[in-house]
Formats: structure tokens, C-alpha cells, sequence
């Protein structure tokens, strides 16, 4: 049996907060940078809450996928062997894991300016400053998803990367952990039988991938957990065919 990849964004990722700031906007990154590190099927009867009875295609570091380089329509990368599933069964969701760290370049509104991607100046638990100089503009390093809970059921922050780490209950990413668990649905189960294999592809957007949270016109001020820019999350869909 040949083997099947797994065409696979995630994507993930990730995550408006659903609390109130003065700014919360959006803007699109021209380059969005991320790492897989292991994939999981999920059989009938999990939720975007929970993976039942999961099936590892896919572990190890994917390198860095930048998601943004695709078109509307074309998979970002080919993640996971699907001659591991068991003939006859069903299985209805996706769990992937991946680092919270991201590089991203781009630009969006903070309210009042133009702010750009211009500094490594984030980390594991607070967001990125940027700049109203377009001359700054370069790809940085920041983090996917803002550290706090009611993000959303699908998504978990998890301690470790190879299916070992302990996880945070669904919709909380904790400042401590380096990388997130993000679950979505098929758009069919997916069933491998004979005579009749599934493939399965992602296409995406990130026009509105580079996330601020903030004062407005903060921009440039000083970053922390609720100020700043983040990984947002990018627009995803998900197909199956056979």
C-alpha cells in the first residue's frame, strides 16, 4: 500500500481572545511561519473538547511551514502516513500539536496607526511591540494564542510536543507551555477501505492572521500579556475526497 500524506495545516491555530480591550484587531501576515509536531485522529464520538481514542499518523519537528507562501487553494504541507489507519473505521476530527512559537511578518491597525512586525521582543507569556515605521518591517518571532482561558473549546496548551505533556483543559493556554493542542473537524469522516482511499487537504488565508491586543495607538508600548501583537488564526478549510 502506497503512502497516503496527510495535506495539513493547522492551524492552526489559533485564537482570538474573547475578552474585552480597548483594540483588538486583526491585519495580514505576509509570511506565517509554523512547526508541527504530532498529528492525531480522532474516532466517532470526540469534540472539538476531546480526542477519543486517538491514532498517531504523524510525530517529529515538521520544520518551519510558512503558510502564507500558498494560494487560496494549495495545501501548505504534507504532514502524516494514513496507511496507519485501521480498515473500516471512522474517524471525525483531528487533534495536532505544534509550538506556540511562530515567525510572522506583517502589519495591521492598533486603533490610530499602521503598526509593522519590527522586533523579537515577545516571549512564552506576553505579546510582541511593533512599529509605525514601515522601514522596520522584518519577520519576528512571537507566540500563537494569548496566555488565559475561554479561548475556545478546541484549543489547549500542552507541556511537551510528542504526545507525552501534560494538557491544560480545553479553551486555557498557560504561559508555561511551549506548545498547543488544536482539534477541528473533518468535512467527512474519514475511512480507509479497499478500493477506496481518502485525501484529505487544507487551503488557507492569513489576511487576517497577525492579531493586537491593546491600548489604542500602543503600537509601540510596552508588551505584555494583554498588549501587543500575537499569532492569530488564519482561515482554514478543511476537505475530504476520495
Amino acid at each position: 500500500m502506497k503512502k497516503i500524506n496527510f495535506i495539513f495545516y493547522l492551524l492552526i491555530l489559533v485564537f482570538l481572545s474573547n475578552k474585552s480591550y480597548a483594540v483588538s484587531t486583526t491585519g495580514e501576515a505576509t509570511s506565517y511561519k509554523i512547526t508541527m509536531t504530532y498529528l492525531e485522529l480522532c474516532a466517532d464520538g470526540s469534540t472539538t473538547a476531546s480526542c477519543s481514542d486517538p491514532l498517531v499518523v504523524g510525530s517529529g519537528d515538521s520544520g518551519a511551514i510558512d503558510i502564507a507562501a500558498t494560494t487560496a487553494g494549495v495545501a501548505a504541507a504534507s504532514y502524516g502516513d494514513f496507511t496507519k489507519l485501521p480498515f473500516g473505521k471512522s474517524y471525525t476530527y483531528y487533534q495536532v500539536t505544534m509550538k506556540r512559537e511562530v515567525t510572522i511578518k506583517g502589519s495591521l491597525s492598533d486603533g490610530s496607526n499602521t503598526c509593522y512586525t519590527s522586533e523579537d521582543s515577545g516571549d512564552i507569556s506576553k505579546n510582541v511591540v511593533g512599529s509605525t515605521s514601515s522601514g522596520d518591517l522584518a519577520e519576528v518571532t512571537m507566540y500563537m494564542a494569548m496566555t488565559i482561558s475561554g479561548l475556545g473549546d478546541e484549543i489547549n496548551s500542552i507541556s511537551a510536543g510528542d504526545g507525552s505533556g501534560t494538557a491544560q483543559d480545553a479553551g486555557t493556554v498557560d504561559d508555561d507551555d511551549e506548545y498547543f493542542q488544536y482539534r477541528g473537524a473533518f468535512s467527512e469522516s474519514v475511512k480507509l477501505e479497499p478500493g477506496k482511499i481518502p485525501t484529505l487537504k487544507l487551503a488557507f488565508g492569513t489576511s487576517k492572521a497577525l492579531a493586537y491586543e491593546g491600548s489604542s495607538g500602543g503600537c509601540a508600548a510596552t508588551i505584555g500579556q494583554a498588549q501587543g501583537m500575537y499569532g492569530g488564526k488564519p482561515d482554514v478549510t478543511a476537505t475530504v475526497s476520495y
